[in-house]
């Protein structure tokens, strides 16, 4: 396999040879068209000078050219001019072509010339080895200035690629050192840049799955050190078998379970080739349905429950969406004071920026779903990682729930093309938005 040096410095000298070989060719190609020119207008300069002579012009035989034998004759064939002189004629006469000179009916004589070539002459013959003298150096001038710049110009490709490589291979073995430098070529600099951007996303998630392990042992810890320690009080008789415990302890398997449950629901999201069961459905009856639902909980805590969704179909995986819309209502049911208020909407977003509602007909576009719910606001600090597996901040660190609610929400949405962000202040509570193309 041939490295991005050889193979750039290759092309580039094969490229200027090709290069070499046009030129040449055309500097060949110009020269016998400058000789069949050169010919063509010798004959003529001799045909004009013998008509001159035939006429009767005085001292034209000077203007004769001296590189080629030249007769001219008059009507009866009797040789009048020549400059080669009149006793090399016979001498010549067997490769003699006459050529007939007409006024027009009347023959006025002939001529004859012999081989016109252009290095007969002295002087054309040094120009023409001048000319290959030139062109031969300046060949070989500009193959060794090719050379030198197609090695400068392959290097300049070639390490840049290699640091790259060498690069992307030490993140490949797991052991990179520092970031890649992003030099060279506009390509290369984008496969550097995002090389970067993957091993610092490596190392994110290595971190993530380390403190998720962490935070995932913490939490089966604690409920089976608490089923533990009452089984153990029991079986020694500290405590007594009584429904009360009995129910605590089974409260606290139940949470082992909803952990493990939402652990197995979060890592079948996240496979690559995880279906969706895409279909249109009522937003009336999805909204119906949501508060069905958490009916319980809303009565028991009395809280305002307020819905804006109107009869129109909408697009994505019903189940799905669901199952993200209740593990938001769930948060938000958890953290609302009793006697507060939810509520659910869903609307068109126009291109202006403002909102609108869902009218039966809309299909396209992007419909936004909020769930807004009063109660203490987020902390700011804390609203970039609500959505990471297991963050329980201080808002929510002593409430139910496994911590991967959001997780879970936040991955259907993404499924779905989708965003969902959260907001929260003291004035307007908190919300959770989710925008999803139709």
């Amino acid at each position: 396999m041939r490295s991005l040096f050889r193979r750039t410095f290759i092309a580039f000298i094969s490229s200027f040879a090709v290069l070499l070989i046009v030129l040449g060719g055309a500097l060949v190609a110009g020269y016998q068209h400058s000789l069949s020119t050169w010919s063509a207008r010798r004959m003529t300069m001799v045909e004009n000078a013998a008509r001159r002579i035939l006429s009767g012009s005085p001292a034209v035989e000077e203007q004769l050219p001296q590189d080629v034998p030249v007769f001219i004759y008059d009507a009866e064939g009797t040789l009048v001019a020549s400059n080669r002189g009149v006793g090399r004629r016979r001498d010549l006469e067997h490769e003699e072509q006459r050529v007939a000179l007409r006024a027009g009916e009347r023959l006025m004589g002939y001529y004859s010339v012999g081989s016109a070539v252009f290095r007969n002459d002295a002087a054309n013959r040094a120009l023409a080895q001048s000319l290959v003298r030139a062109a031969a150096a300046g060949a070989l001038a500009a193959f060794a200035a090719a050379v030198v710049a197609a090695w400068g110009f392959a290097r300049s490709l070639s390490n840049p690629a290699a640091r790259v490589a060498e690069g992307i291979d030490s993140i490949a073995h797991g052991t990179p050192t520092e970031p890649i430098p992003e030099q060279g070529a506009e390509e290369i600099v984008r496969i550097a840049h995002a090389a970067n951007m993957l091993a610092t996303r490596l190392n994110n998630e290595r971190s993530l799955r380390t403190q998720w392990a962490q935070d995932v042992a913490h939490d089966l810890r604690t409920p089976i050190a608490s089923i533990r320690a009452q089984l153990e009080a029991i079986v020694d008789g500290v405590y007594q078998p009584d429904p009360t415990r009995i129910n605590g302890t089974l409260a606290e398997l139940e949470r082992v379970e909803r952990l493990i449950a939402d652990l197995d629901e979060l890592m079948r999201l996240e496979e690559p080739n995880v279906k969706m069961n895409l279909s249109r459905f009522s937003a009336a009856d999805f909204a119906a349905t949501l508060a069905q639902r958490f009916g319980h909980e809303i009565e028991k805590k009395k809280i305002l429950w307020e819905v804006d969704a109107h009869d129109t179909q909408l697009n994505g995986d019903e189940t799905l969406l669901y199952r993200a819309l209740s593990n938001v209502l769930a948060n938000a049911i958890r953290h609302t004071p009793e006697r507060g208020r939810i509520r659910l909407a869903l609307w068109h977003a126009v291109s202006s920026g403002e909102q609108e509602p869902i009218v039966s007909g809309d299909a396209a576009g992007t419909v936004r779903i909020t769930v807004t719910n009063d109660g203490p606001p987020i902390p700011p600090q804390e609203l970039p990682h609500l959505f990471e597996r297991l963050y329980r901040g201080e808002y929510a660190r002593n409430s139910d729930g496994s911590g991967l609610g959001l997780t879970i929400a936040h991955r259907i949405v993404l499924l779905h093309n989708g965003t969902i962000d959260i907001s929260s202040n003291t004035a307007e509570g908190t919300t959770v938005s989710i925008a999803l193309p139709q």
